[in-house]
């Protein structure tokens, strides 16, 4: 053990966690942008049935504005105090906790998406168990799952749109083929779209419409 660790105060569990994390190799990001695939036939081989390659990819411009969440839509007496969530084939799953500030009472929502009906679903859950919330009233399940709900579409829409900037004319044209989008994308001054309301189309990259 190192005397700069020793006064550190780590125990013996972060000092070897420490000394694996000097032993590893560090590789700059620099290295690894404009870094492509010289033979896109393996991966086209390795795509299933159900499945779009999406090429193209680059590492993007190292930051980005995006917009918060806004805490307008917080439930008023319920605070969160956890979340375990992940992303299933780019969909949010897990779950958000939230304790009641007067009683201590935890409402668990879950968060997962339903392929039969095409949405992400909020149920109010037991704390602990795989079944509904009992001991809350509707107008307090409502305002959580808004909550949680105004949380997770900050999440996916951040994602889109770090994912738009990675992005290229290639990969934004695989993107909305892959989402069922891959319309003909006429311009603003297309005579197509001259004395009529044309039907609104897909924004490039983000899986979304145009105003």
């Amino acid at each position: 053990m190192s005397e700069a660790s020793d006064q550190l105060g780590l125990n013996f569990t972060q000092h070897r966690q420490l000394a694996a994390m000097r032993g590893m190799a560090r590789i700059p990001l620099s290295d690894l942008r404009d870094q492509s695939s010289t033979d896109l036939t393996a991966l086209y081989a390795d795509v299933q049935d159900g499945q779009a390659l999406i090429p193209g990819l680059k590492m993007g411009v190292g930051a980005l504005i995006v917009q918060r969440w806004d805490p307008a839509y917080a439930a008023n007496g319920w605070t969160l105090y956890g979340a375990e969530l992940t992303l299933d084939m780019g969909h949010p799953f897990g779950s958000i906790f939230y304790r009641n500030d007067e009683d201590g009472r935890v409402l668990r929502v879950g968060v997962k998406w339903h392929p039969p009906v095409q949405q992400l679903e909020f149920p109010a859950l037991h704390p602990t168990k795989p079944e509904l919330t009992s001991d809350c009233t509707a107008e307090e399940v409502a305002a959580v799952v808004l909550d949680a709900r105004s949380r997770i579409g900050t999440l996916v829409a951040v994602n889109a749109q770090i994912g738009s900037f990675v992005a290229t004319e290639e990969s934004e044209n695989a993107i909305l083929d892959a989402s069922g989008l891959g319309l003909e994308r006429l311009s603003e001054d297309d005579p197509r779209l001259a004395g009529r309301d044309a039907p609104r189309q897909p924004r490039p990259g983000g899986g979304g419409v145009d105003e």
